[in-house]
């Protein structure tokens, strides 16, 4: 038919179409190969490129446009959902992962394991979502992204997530219940001390659960199904603080401290103080205990304990009478009297500790009107004259016999200018304010107290402490090196009535001494020590007079008036109203 349409549309078109003639072909040659057809192997490869290019594009037109199934090599989850249709997929899905929610993870943390539903750590999934996302891949976006995603998932394997939705406050709810059950406190490192014993105690290790690092793993596991997935809670650890040899030594160690009386808060001495003990830790023992496994280590220490308790040495202080002392004043010389008893009581009640120093200026202080001292005679050389607080030299020499006999150390002493006679001689002790101070030190192992009292014309002042050797007693010896006499000194004094004469200062004479301690233990001597050399100036006796009219005047050479030896501590006189130096027990 065609050839015939063919023909008939040649004549219609008018034309007479004549048969080409073929030239005639050489006959080939036996052996002679025949010749090739040009063009003909390129033409068929070019047709089989064409039928590739145009079935490629045919599947893929097919694919993209006419499959109604999901893109080969598309998973979700564990799932292979190549060429399954939305329902098929959502049927896989659903016995893949329809009982996922009671599907349990596995959590290891610090030496204990937890196991937790999906549901109970807030996971619910979306299986028709999933099975629709997993169909809507490679039908999205243009046809070369269509294209691409396509034959990505043909030649690869695209893995899709499970459409899920996690209650993160849950989860997070979930892993705070575990982290509370995972945690340690911290042990600091310690060490205490009690009755010789030295406990080191170097702590142990504290531990909580990373939340955050718990959460995420739990999250990733949930929303990729990977219920299997081993999770290991990760621990945050704090290391106690290591302890310092040369700290613990500096806090442990202590010398021993006595138990004394608190002065500071308490003047009368009725407050005692427990000692403490001296403790020595060995540095060699501390660090093997420091280095050693073990937590717990106890070290015995070196222990010196106070010599005495607060309730022994309270049975033990001022019981005894180290040594006292009285003298005699004038009481009708009221000025004196006064400052005599001021400073007798200024002296009262003090407590010298173990060691301390007494100062005779510093506890009486300055000799002021404000402060109750009146005007009496006191001696500057071989005058006398009135000034604020004579007479309290009277109190330091008292308290200076009494001091001598109880056998505490002198550190400053000086005598008096002449000899007085209310105490000793060698056992005075004569001050001035700023210039010369009378000072001992408590030598003894215990507290001593300086009780001082007084009568109508007396002082005593008595030392107290603890004697602790029974029938010890001290005795004072002075030795008199030398005596000089004093001079009679007359002088013509013509405002005097004739005939007359008038004593103006009684003679004094010089001495000079060796004073020393004796001690008896059981009246056997024991020791014998100097305690002063002391030296009294001689004064002359000095007589004023006027001779009658017509008497020669008398030899004014003055000639030795011959002196007694003093008798040993000699009371003091009365004061009888003569004129002169009638009370020669005046300090200068």
């Amino acid at each position: 038919m065609d050839e015939k349409k063919y023909r008939g549309g040649a004549h219609a078109a008018g034309k007479r179409v004549s048969p080409k003639k073929e030239k005639p072909q050489k006959a080939a040659e036996p052996g002679e190969p025949k010749p090739k057809r040009k063009g003909l192997g390129a033409l068929c490869a070019a047709g089989i490129l064409l039928a590739l290019v145009i079935g490629f594009c045919g599947f893929t037109a097919y694919q993209l446009y006419f499959n109604d199934t999901i893109r080969k090599g598309v998973f979700l989850g564990e799932a292979d959902l190549s060429g399954k249709t939305v329902q098929e997929a959502r049927a896989a899905l659903e016995e893949l992962y329809g009982g996922g929610l009671d599907r349990q993870l596995t959590i290891t943390a610090g030496g204990q394991t937890f196991t937790l539903t999906a549901s109970d750590a807030g996971l619910s999934y979306d299986i028709a979502g999933s099975a629709r996302a997993a169909y809507e891949y490679g039908r999205q976006g243009g046809l070369l992204q269509r294209a691409k995603d396509l034959w990505s998932a043909r030649t690869g394997k695209v893995q899709l997530e499970l459409a899920t939705t996690l209650d993160e406050q849950v989860l997070k709810t979930q892993a705070e219940l575990i982290s509370a059950q995972v945690q340690q406190p911290l042990s600091p490192s310690s060490y205490s001390y009690a009755d010789g014993v030295f406990t080191v105690d170097k702590g142990q290790a504290g531990y909580v659960l990373d939340g955050e690092d718990l959460c995420a793993q739990m999250e990733a596991a949930l929303r990729t199904a990977q219920f299997d997935a081993p999770i290991e809670g990760k621990l945050k650890i704090s290391q106690p603080q290591p302890l310092d040899a040369d700290t613990i030594l500096a806090q442990i160690n202590q010398e021993p401290v006595e138990t004394t009386l608190d002065l500071q808060t308490d003047p009368t001495g009725n407050t005692v103080v427990a000692g403490r003990d001296g403790v020595t830790l060995d540095r060699s023992e501390l660090e093997k205990a420091l280095s050693s496994d073990q937590r717990i280590v106890t070290v015995t220490c070196q222990v010196t304990h106070p010599k005495y308790t607060a309730t022994e040495l309270k049975a033990l202080l001022f019981r005894d009478v180290l040594g006292e002392c009285t003298s005699s004043f004038n009481a009708r010389l009221k000025g004196r009297t006064t400052n005599v008893l001021l400073a007798n009581g200024f002296c009262n009640g003090v407590i010298l500790l173990p060691g301390q120093i007494f100062s005779y200026n510093e506890t009486v202080g300055p000799r002021t009107y404000e402060r109750g001292f009146q005007d009496a005679i006191v001696y500057i050389g071989a005058s006398a004259e009135d000034g604020v607080g004579g007479g309290i030299c009277q109190v330091s020499s008292t308290l200076y016999a009494a001091m001598l006999r109880a056998d505490l150390k002198t550190v400053e002493r000086y005598p008096h200018s002449r000899e007085v006679t209310y105490v000793g001689k060698g056992e005075d002790a004569t001050v001035a304010w700023g210039s010369k101070d009378f000072r001992f030190e408590n030598n003894t192992d215990y507290p001593v107290k300086i009780v001082t009292s007084n009568t109508g014309n007396t002082i005593t002042i008595k030392l107290l402490g603890t004697q602790t050797q029974p029938n010890r007693t001290v005795k004072i010896e002075t030795k008199i090196l030398e005596k000089i006499p004093f001079e009679v000194q007359r002088v013509l004094d013509e405002t005097l009535t004739p005939g007359t004469e008038k004593v103006e200062s009684n003679g004094y004479t010089g001495y000079k001494s060796e004073t020393y301690r004796v001690v008896y233990v059981n009246g056997v001597q024991i020791s014998r020590e100097l305690e002063n050399r002391s030296t009294y100036k001689k004064y002359d006796k000095v007589v004023h007079y006027n001779p009658a009219a017509g008497q020669p005047a008398p030899d004014p050479t003055p000639t030795p008036e011959p002196t007694p030896d003093p008798a040993p501590d000699p009371a003091p006189p009365e004061d009888t109203g003569n004129t002169g130096d009638p009370f020669p027990w005046l300090f200068d």
